[in-house]
């Protein structure tokens, strides 16, 4: 019964697409935070026609709406060798599914209610599944938004509850994508939009993920500030600076436990053919053994597009953070990365005492086939520290090997964009085993691939 129910949602935004017809309506365009979809233009009757035009716009009273949406993402995995050959190990094939529901209520044009459901399931793994593959059922948003409108496109807002942050490329705040459950805090925030420039603050507890339904608790032992700034340059590049206090006590490693100060500067953006992204990271702060914290991080993104039919593109991608330089010093040069996206779809390598460097290319053969390819050598940018995983968890000691070079990674991704609310793809992650793990012993090539598909409305 309950997968029945689940292929008749999965459906769903076929159906809807199907009445969608209307030719004047802009073309649905879904959002990485789903809470910054507007969709006040469907007041307009003569544009709210089908099913799913119906349900982001229902009316209430005059100015109230309800704003309906959801997601389904199911996929078949590959994993092998995720830890390299050492320890419990998934191997083989599982099935993975995420259920998202949420709605967005407005009680006034300045006021608005909005929450969220998630539910993240996985079958035939050999372990118990991690947090973020298992979490059956969960409140994944839920807070209460006042806007004061300044005029011309500036305004303040203040925002309070269970909420995603997202900044950019998602380098410290992300909402975890990639996994099969998303990633959400319990914070209060004011944001302030003044033409080009964009600041604010934010306060509060990252979201403890726990097995079971409807149980996950603010994480007391991970409270965090913020405050950022940016400023639009061009038309469409833009600079930005991002503060982060974290008091962490209960990391699953013990050496990311502490005070510590992170701050950010970033610019990015699309100029013609080119795009590009770099961003500097500090971070200073005591750990909780006592040790000094001096740790950085440097990454880039840049890439050419060029104008043909295939639109093919080609660039690069580094990825360089420190690691201890010396474990009999009182200091700690171990970069924790907070709560970064993977620097692949698969959570084998954090980026603690890492450097990844390497060529992307591309190219889409239609409007809605996308390809690309990733190959990034892999180091240790100290020998005087190991390598870890995503969790933060140690996957190799220091001693384990002389060698820096840690492997060679592969990545091959394909996406196809059926329509607007229904997308294929297809990911591939070869990592080859380099001299430190092959120095390590009991080491493997990291394997994993995975099909998917995600429903949105």
């Amino acid at each position: 019964m309950k997968r029945a129910f689940l292929c008749i949602l999965a459906l769903f935004p076929l159906l809807t697409y199907a009445q969608d017809t209307i030719k004047k309506r802009p073309v649905p365009k879904f959002l990485p935070l789903n809470y910054e979809e507007d969709y006040r233009y469907l007041s307009n009757k003569e544009l709210r026609t089908g099913l799913w035009a119906k349900l982001k716009y229902i009316p209430l009273w005059q100015n109230g709406y309800i704003t309906i949406g959801g997601e389904i993402r199911p996929r078949v995995e590959y994993r092998e060798h995720l830890k390299y050959g050492k320890g419990n190990e998934d191997q083989g094939f599982d099935w993975q599914q995420r259920s998202r529901l949420w709605a967005d209520i407005h009680i006034l044009p300045n006021l608005r209610v909005f929450g969220e459901v998630q539910s993240g399931t996985t079958y035939e793994l050999d372990y118990n599944p991690s947090l973020t593959d298992y979490n059956p059922g969960e409140i994944h948003q839920a807070f209460a938004e006042y806007t004061v409108n300044l005029g011309a496109g500036s305004k303040v807002y203040f925002r309070v509850g269970r909420q995603e942050i997202l900044f950019n490329k998602a380098r410290l705040f992300d909402v975890r994508q990639p996994p099969n459950n998303r990633h959400s805090f319990d914070a209060g925030r004011i944001g302030v939009k003044l033409g080009a420039w964009n600041f604010g603050v934010i306060g509060g507890e990252e979201v403890q993920d726990k097995a079971g339904y409807f149980n996950d608790p603010s994480n007391k032992n991970l409270k965090f500030g913020a405050a950022h700034v940016s400023r639009l340059l061009l038309k469409n590049s833009a600079v930005e600076l991002l503060y982060i206090y974290t008091d962490k006590k209960g990391a699953a490693n013990a050496m990311y436990n502490g005070t510590k100060n992170t701050l950010s500067a970033r610019i990015g953006g699309i100029e013609g053919s080119w795009n590009y992204d770099v961003e500097l990271v500090g971070q200073s702060g005591k750990n909780k053994s006592g040790q000094q914290v001096h740790a950085w991080y440097v990454a880039t993104e840049s890439c050419y597009t060029f104008k043909s039919k295939w639109k093919p593109f080609v660039g690069t991608r580094i990825d360089i953070a420190s690691g201890d330089k010396d474990s009999t010093d009182n200091k700690s040069n171990s970069y924790d990365y907070l709560w970064s996206k993977g620097m692949s779809w698969v959570s084998d390598l954090g980026y603690t005492n890492i450097a990844a460097v390497g060529p992307t290319c591309g190219c889409k053969p239609t409007a809605k086939l996308s390809i690309d390819f990733t190959v990034q050598e892999l180091w240790r940018t100290s020998k005087e520290d190991g390598i870890y995983a995503m969790s933060g968890i140690q996957l190799r000691s220091a001693g384990a090997g002389t060698s820096c070079v840690i492997g060679t990674r592969c990545v091959a991704k394909a996406e196809y964009q059926l329509n607007p609310f229904l997308m294929f793809g297809a990911y591939v992650n070869e990592t080859f085993k380099g001299e430190y793990l092959k120095q390590a012993g009991s080491s493997q090539n990291m394997v994993y691939a995975h099909l998917y598909s995600v429903f949105r409305f």
